[in-house]
């Protein structure tokens, strides 16, 4: 079944379910003379209601991924996915509905078996429709069309992986790069340079990655070839730790495999990141004035000079746009130098600035470009073009890095120190890949209340 099909078979059975839990809910907790103060209620008296709750734990679990409907999805991720979506939904409306006066009357009662009871039922129907899925594959019924890339002994071994498990649903159609054995009737489709064509023809829903692990270089081409195409990219877990980075594996037996997830975000989710960008930019721009106003007056009076600066960055799909920033360094820095990462005791860098950069008082003009929509609150950071060809030709996996917007703060920024970029390229590059892999709104609030954190320790 398609995963649009998946999420919207899983929005109507959310919606059943949420419908029902809140109209049992007041049937037990006001017309069943259990409680104090009974009242009864019509059912058009508490339909709106319903409704607005029911609007509420979407947007919930939206926010928690939980629509991201996948037949491959391990069991126990879903279910804990649900587990604490579940918990946070109710500990928010806990927090909504407390009263002061009366901290556990009754109805918190009844509200903490509701929350169960969500948590419950969205993790059964979720797990009902998976197992269905793998059962459905396991006799063959809604396999995907696979293509296996690789040769000699890796692909028998893929091969013999995709057969032995028949839950994955992988019906290999054919191979580009070396030969299948004879008996298994699968075609060969020629070298690693008939791979365009074969994947033009849209014949495919899934691709598997299979060639030796000392070919690095051949690895990361097919997956920067197969970046173009709308189709699903597998490889062994092993090997992406080579390419770099790290993710959860879709763990099988005998061979723990992960995607390379063209689809970062579904649609829900990504107008829901940007309506969170708008608005907590907002917040912060009126609440930073001061801030903004009093960065001004040093850097004038210390310094002279413009207050911003302005600087050519490279955004999501490679489009450039220009960052701003507080001025940190003396004017025209780089006059001589021509662009050149800061480093510890850079001479450029005012005392002012210094401080600017140490409380990151100078990345506030930044929420202009949030937006704008040239970033994001959280993100890798922007790089300038420069930088970024010399990056692409050390590691080509490096333009996966661009699928997504950067932010004004990152995975890397909360846990490296500043001048990482400089020092350790490749680390803070797997601490992009460890975000893009595995990005969700959850993640951006945690990685939000982290950066707080290092700008109170002053390690900006």
């Amino acid at each position: 079944m398609h995963r649009f099909g998946l999420r919207s078979l899983q929005f109507v059975l959310d919606f059943a379910l949420l419908e029902a839990a809140f109209f049992l809910l007041f049937w037990w907790r006001f017309e069943t003379g259990l409680f104090e103060n009974p009242v009864i209620f019509t059912p058009d008296e508490i339909l709106v209601p319903s409704l607005l709750v029911t609007a509420f734990w979407h947007l919930h679990f939206s926010v928690f991924g939980m629509y991201r409907m996948d037949p491959l999805q391990s069991r126990a991720e879903v279910l804990a996915r649900c587990v604490q979506a579940s918990a946070y939904g109710c500990l928010l409306i806990f927090i909504l509905t407390f009263e002061p006066g009366n901290p556990l009357p009754a109805t918190r009662i009844i509200l903490l078996t509701y929350g169960v009871g969500i948590m419950l039922g969205t993790a059964a129907t979720r797990l009902l429709i998976l197992t269905v899925l793998q059962e459905l594959r396991v006799r063959g019924i809604g396999r995907l069309r696979t293509l296996l890339i690789g040769s000699g002994e890796q692909l028998k071994s893929a091969l013999r992986f995709l057969e032995a498990q028949k839950n994955i649903g992988a019906r290999v159609e054919g191979v580009i790069g070396g030969t299948p054995p004879k008996l298994s009737g699968i075609p060969a489709l020629g070298g690693y340079s008939h791979l365009r064509e074969e994947l033009a023809k849209q014949r495919y829903e899934l691709v598997y990655i299979a060639v030796a692990e000392d070919d690095e270089r051949l690895l990361r081409r097919l997956i920067l070839l197969l970046s173009d195409y709308p189709v699903r990219q597998f490889i062994p877990a092993n090997q992406y730790q080579i390419l770099l980075g790290s993710v959860k594996p879709l763990s099988k037996p005998g061979q723990p495999m992960i995607e390379i997830r063209s689809e970062l975000l579904t649609p829900i989710e990504r107008a829901l990141k940007r309506v969170f960008d708008v608005g907590l930019s907002l917040f912060i721009l009126t609440v930073t004035l001061p801030l903004w106003c009093l960065a001004s007056l040093l850097i004038l009076m210390t310094s002279g000079g413009p207050v911003f600066y302005s600087q050519e960055r490279v955004g999501r799909n490679a489009r450039r746009f220009h960052i701003y920033k507080f001025r940190t360094m003396i004017p025209n820095a780089e006059a001589s130098t021509g662009p050149v990462l800061a480093k510890p005791g850079d001479p450029r860098i005012t005392p002012v600035g210094r401080f600017l950069r140490a409380t990151r008082i100078d990345e506030l003009p930044q929420l202009i470009n949030v937006l704008l929509g040239h970033m994001s609150l959280v993100g890798p950071r922007p790089e300038r073009p420069e930088f970024v060809s010399e990056f692409e030709r050390r590691t080509p996996l490096y333009v996966r890095r661009l699928n997504v917007k950067p932010g004004l703060t990152g995975w890397a920024q909360v846990q490296l120190r500043y001048d990482a970029t400089r020092v350790a390229p490749d680390l803070k590059l797997q601490m992009d890949m460890y975000y893009i892999e595995n990005m969700s709104l959850p993640l951006d609030l945690k990685i939000l209340f982290m950066t707080l954190f290092v700008v109170l320790r002053g390690e900006g």
